[in-house]
């Protein structure tokens, strides 16, 4: 049976813990190069700047030593691989090593808890601290994270989502004795104040609030918070070059050419997993997705790939999942995908077909497969241990953004990283087959371009 662990510091014992540590140890070159302000093309998911989901994730896996003995003490899971005698570490656990943490969040930290904080608008990289997040627990307790940073959000057409990490509860339900958890989160003024980024500039995200869910109760595990359709367009598809590689390309145009036609992205609460480590494939749309339209009056819908649905304002093909990994042959469970909080359901057909989609729904029931967050069991869970629920059955509205994408361009390179930002906007507009202007101020794009 996994122990549960005591939380004897109180909040300000952890953040002047955390402040004296960072006062000695360098943040690292790679962090510093993924916090730039660099938002190209990034995804508006509402009118105005709200926090979508701040849901407590899972307990004491971020940051231990890369071995399958430390991972399952800490009450992580070793994923059966079959496919490969020598799979990507990812691929056999969704814990992070304090190396892997430190690339991406700046510092190392040693069996910490996760949250991620989904909001409506992207975040201006530059001003995400840790001091700028008030978390209340259940007991009274206010703590402030160790770390935060937009990874694994790292493309720059995504980054509405931060995730940080700290100590924020244990793996006892609410109603047990002893249960610690995460009640809710504020964005509070640090004298540098968070920033989200709209159509007419950044805006402070100070005041905003959520409460949060629970990962151990039935339920309890990811959700859908947006979904988007618009045309297919590259702008914005690439990440700082230390980061990505081994997951970038994955648009739809990279892993479906011309097919891809249309993107119906899909916002997540958190992670999404078939069992808490396993990659979304993406040839799994069937496994998880369906596809709700009205076409005059009558529900129709869509739950198969490369089946051509006709309706009365025309035909629609699923062709398949993107933002996930790197288009491969065969995919299989050695697969590695980008773990971010967006997936790309890609379609083709006719516009005013498109136009007829109102909802994308997960069943998680009835043949469907329900979504895990990384703190799930994987497939060879340790007998007694608490893992994180899976997710409920969802229905999400679709926004119709077809004639205008919703997204925004913002870019302020520092100036001692300007080159690297610039060779990084090169590539982006490569990939995009455009040409481009930059512009470091907002600039609401259509898809048309920058």
């Amino acid at each position: 049976m996994l122990t549960v662990k005591l939380r004897q510091l109180s909040g300000l014992a952890l953040l002047l813990s955390g402040i004296i540590y960072q006062s000695v140890v360098a943040q690292t070159a790679s962090y510093q190069m993924l916090m730039q302000d660099v938002l190209i093309n990034a995804d508006l998911w509402g009118d105005s700047p709200s926090i979508l989901s701040a849901n407590y994730a899972f307990e004491n896996i971020i940051g231990v030593p890369g071995n399958q003995q430390d991972v399952i003490a800490a009450g992580g899971t070793w994923e059966t691989v079959t496919s490969s005698t020598d799979p990507p570490y990812r691929a056999l656990t969704s814990s992070a090593t304090p190396q892997q943490v430190a690339f991406g969040f700046g510092y190392p930290v040693s069996h910490a808890d996760a949250m991620p904080v989904v909001f409506s608008w992207p975040v201006l990289p530059s001003t995400v601290q840790p001091s700028d997040f008030r978390i209340t627990l259940n007991t009274g307790a206010v703590v402030t994270p160790m770390v935060v940073s937009i990874s694994p959000n790292i493309e720059y057409n995504e980054r509405n989502t931060v995730v940080v990490f700290g100590e924020f509860g244990n793996r006892l339900t609410p109603a047990t004795e002893g249960a610690i958890y995460i009640e809710r989160t504020e964005i509070v003024d640090d004298g540098t104040p968070l920033k989200l980024v709209g159509a007419s500039g950044p805006v402070s995200a100070v005041g905003l609030s959520r409460t949060s869910g629970n990962p151990w109760l039935p339920g309890g595990g990811p959700t859908l918070v947006g979904a988007k359709l618009s045309h297919m367009l590259t702008t914005g598809e690439g990440a700082p070059a230390l980061f990505g590689a081994a997951q970038l390309p994955n648009d739809g145009l990279a892993l479906y050419g011309s097919d891809a036609q249309f993107r119906l992205r899909v916002l997540t609460t958190g992670g999404f997993s078939a069992d808490g480590v396993v990659s979304v494939l993406p040839s799994d749309f069937a496994t998880f997705f369906r596809i709700r339209l009205m076409d005059n009056g009558m529900e129709q819908w869509l739950t198969q790939t490369g089946t051509s649905y006709v309706t009365s304002a025309g035909s629609i093909t699923v062709v398949g999942l993107a933002d996930l990994g790197l288009g491969t042959d065969p995919y299989n469970d050695g697969y590695i995908e980008d773990h971010d909080n967006q997936i790309d359901i890609i379609l083709k057909g006719d516009e005013s077909a498109m136009r007829l989609i109102t909802d994308v729904e997960i069943p998680a029931a009835g043949g469907y497969s329900p979504f895990y967050n990384p703190g799930g069991p994987g497939n060879n869970p340790t007998p007694g241990v608490a893992y994180t629920q899976p997710g409920p059955y969802d229905l999400q509205p679709v926004i119709i953004a077809i004639d205008d994408p919703l997204t925004v361009t913002y870019i302020i390179p520092e100036p001692a990283t300007s080159t690297s930002v610039l060779v990084a906007m090169l590539v982006v507009v490569t990939m995009s087959g455009r040409s481009h202007r930059t512009n470091p101020k907002i600039d609401h794009c259509n898809d048309s371009g920058l």
